[in-house]
């Protein structure tokens, strides 16, 4: 028997970034698939979100509140930083993912990528005007990559979980993948996010790698 369960659809990117957190934390899963905003659904996150953990009789929603439950409720290495200033910062990081990065890097690649492949119109006014934000984005994420090599120091903290699947696959469109290329320290940082176990043996891996090549521009 598992450990954990999470409920969601089984293509959530906070799913995905949730996983990754077990899998890091040595907590084994197992996924049960929700249709969304099923009666089932709105039973256990009243808001209609994705994913929810479930331990036992515990039930929690919401991702924060999720990753650090995972963190502090089981043994294995510490995913938070202990001191106040790295937690701060650290903190700061799933803020920055939250409330800017996965809004905007998560609809651009559905613009760009899925879309299309779906034979629907990409919507041209929103990714002109989500290019300066990205670049923006990127350009934070470069230069907190460059002074410990992940976002929060020297080791990976639930803050590189939250923001690699959304930076993953930003890097599948022909901006991202410029963008990406352009900075080096993301992109040291996203191939050692892509080199750990908890990436290679995770359900966004095959997801991803069925995308092939980055469509031309």
């Amino acid at each position: 028997m598992a450990d954990i369960v999470f409920h969601s659809m089984a293509g959530s990117s906070y799913l995905w970034s949730m996983m990754q957190i077990a899998h890091e934390k040595g907590v084994s899963y197992e996924l049960r698939e929700l249709a969304l905003n099923s009666p089932e659904h709105l039973a256990l996150h009243p808001f209609g979100k994705m994913p929810i953990l479930q331990h036992g009789d515990v039930h929690i929603y919401e991702s924060l509140a999720i990753a650090h439950y995972i963190d502090r409720a089981f043994d294995g290495p510490a995913l938070q930083p202990a001191d106040a200033r790295g937690q701060a910062n650290m903190l700061r990081w799933i803020s920055i993912v939250n409330a800017y990065v996965f809004p905007v890097m998560n609809r651009f690649f559905k613009e760009r990528v899925a879309k299309p492949s779906w034979g629907f119109e990409t919507d041209a006014e929103f990714v002109e005007n989500a290019i300066p934000q990205l670049i923006k984005q990127v350009s934070l994420i470069d230069a907190a990559a460059a002074q410990g090599g992940f976002l929060a120091g020297g080791r990976l903290t639930l803050a590189d979980c939250f923001l690699f699947p959304n930076f993953l696959f930003f890097g599948r469109t022909p901006e991202g993948a410029r963008m990406i290329a352009e900075a080096p320290h993301a992109k040291r940082w996203l191939d050692r996010m892509t080199s750990r176990v908890s990436y290679i043996e995770s359900p966004m891996r095959p997801v991803f790698e069925q995308l092939g090549p980055v469509p031309a521009s």
